[in-house]
């Protein structure tokens, strides 16, 4: 495991290691929304010269991290409450729409359905050893891999496209408006509820558990985004 690890990171370039370095300080909130960033102060930090940074920059703003507006320069973005309810409108869109494919599918993929059961026990797992509201990035890259998968399985390639679209907002949201521990905890039983449905192959079950997930998030973030704007315009 440790020679495997130490050949990745040779094979990272100085760009990836300034890119993952400034994204890692996005999540632990070193950076704060709206902050503006300046390249030579990130090279100066970062001991590196100003291409690097560049090119990392770059790549934060293609995910959508960072954005460049023309005589005001970067800064990280700042989600706003409406973006975020728009997010979860697609977002339920798309799985209850799909949702008959993705029980046909995982019902016949072995290797789909075996790769939700794993993260869905992967998730169990994690809950249950570690308080995920002192590593929410690690929890949340659980959730992101749960929902991916379970879209692939509509076997719609636009639509898992669109919803990768959405993930660097996504991970924004959950890097900026961190959910407790406790809705974690509920994330997982109503992950476990979707499957079940799925397996089962009812269909009003599984849109109706689908449903009542995502709008349990959607209520959970916004609620604590609304109160962080409170207590940041205080």
């Amino acid at each position: 495991m440790k020679d495997k690890e130490e050949a990745l990171t040779k094979k990272l370039t100085l760009t990836d290691t300034v890119y993952l370095s400034i994204k890692n300080d996005i999540v632990a909130q070193v950076f704060q929304p709206g902050e503006k960033l300046n390249i030579k102060e990130l090279a100066r930090k970062y001991s590196v010269s100003d291409t690097p940074v560049k090119q990392a920059l770059q790549r934060l703003m293609d995910e959508k991290l960072v954005i460049n507006v023309p005589n005001k320069g970067m800064s990280i973005r700042a989600l706003t409450s409406h973006e975020l309810h728009d997010i979860f409108d697609m977002r339920l869109m798309m799985d209850t729409f799909f949702a008959e494919d993705i029980m046909a599918t995982l019902n016949y993929n072995k290797i789909i359905r075996q790769q939700l059961i794993d993260n869905l026990a992967a998730q169990k797992d994690f809950i249950e050893k570690n308080d995920s509201s002192h590593m929410p990035e690690e929890y949340f890259t659980l959730d992101l891999e749960f929902h991916t998968l379970f879209l692939t399985a509509s076997g719609n390639q636009k639509a898992v496209d669109v919803f990768r679209d959405l993930q660097p907002f996504t991970y924004a949201t959950g890097r900026y408006v961190k959910q407790p521990y406790s809705r974690d905890c509920e994330c997982v039983k109503e992950h476990e509820a979707i499957l079940e449905a799925a397996f089962a192959g009812d269909l009003e079950k599984l849109r109706e558990a689908v449903t009542t997930h995502l709008n349990n998030s959607r209520k959970a973030l916004q609620l604590i985004f609304k109160v962080n704007q409170m207590i940041s315009a205080e």
